[in-house]
């Protein structure tokens, strides 16, 4: 389990890999993709990134749940700041989901400037039926990329929703048939990469500049309220149930 890096021309691709478990993050992942996002950042020959999953059944399913459920995903101080580093990144960053993206994924995919698609993919918020709270972003910049119904019910629901319902509600740019995501994404970071970087950069920047949203206090919320809820029974239960195939007994307490 890795994040590999290649370098076509002056785009960069990060691959999450760790197909066994449909590219969960599993130990030193999360730290490792931060890292390549900080290095394609500095790199000045870089002028977009494409951020993919190996194979072509998973963008990723998040966090490893099995770190989760023990508690090693909170011994580092690290949060949700690997999936949320495409937002102030100086280069655009494209998402190519190639299959499942959930949980952490999402936020990832959440956090770039563009998502392109495969036909299988499914985009999925699950934490309501693990017990937890949506994070990175979800309670505030989701509503900015759906309809603010569509971002609630996804949320409150955990349903997943679907690569063509995501196209039809405008979170992704296109949908393309299995296995074609990357190449779309490719095509569309090279001619990202063919114009004036200070001018990409300068238009990223201004669409951040002119949103209205305090992310920084939704965040805070955000974290204070997890950290609350994830102490509870039903977060425990919610990711028991998980690994035991089997519906949640939520009890509120």
């Amino acid at each position: 389990m890795e994040i590999l890096r290649d370098t076509q021309g002056a785009v960069r691709i990060l691959t999450i890999a760790n197909e066994r478990i449909h590219n969960a993050f599993g130990e030193g992942m999360a730290q490792a993709l931060l890292d390549e996002f900080d290095a394609a950042d500095a790199d000045p020959a870089i002028r977009a990134v494409v951020v993919t999953g190996a194979g072509w059944a998973a963008f990723s399913t998040g966090h490893d749940l099995r770190e989760i459920e023990s508690g090693a995903y909170l011994e580092t101080d690290l949060g949700e700041k690997p999936f949320l580093r495409p937002l102030s990144m100086s280069k655009p960053v494209i998402a190519a989901v190639n299959g499942y993206c959930y949980a952490a994924a999402f936020i990832l995919a959440l956090s770039c400037d563009i998502r392109v698609a495969s036909e299988n993919a499914e985009f999925g918020s699950p934490g309501a039926r693990l017990g937890m709270l949506p994070e990175g972003g979800q309670l505030s910049r989701l509503a900015t990329l759906l309809p603010r119904p569509a971002a609630l019910e996804m949320m409150i629901t955990a349903a997943p929703l679907t690569a063509q319902d995501a196209y039809r509600l405008g979170f992704v740019s296109r949908v393309v048939p299995k296995g074609q995501a990357l190449d779309a994404a490719l095509k569309m970071a090279y001619q990202i990469a063919a114009n004036a970087p200070a001018v990409v950069t300068a238009i990223k920047k201004g669409l951040q500049a002119s949103d209205p949203t305090d992310y920084d206090a939704a965040l805070e919320y955000e974290h204070r309220e997890a950290r609350r809820l994830e102490k509870r029974a039903d977060a425990k239960e919610g990711v028991r149930a998980f690994f035991e195939k089997r519906a949640p007994n939520f009890t509120g307490q």
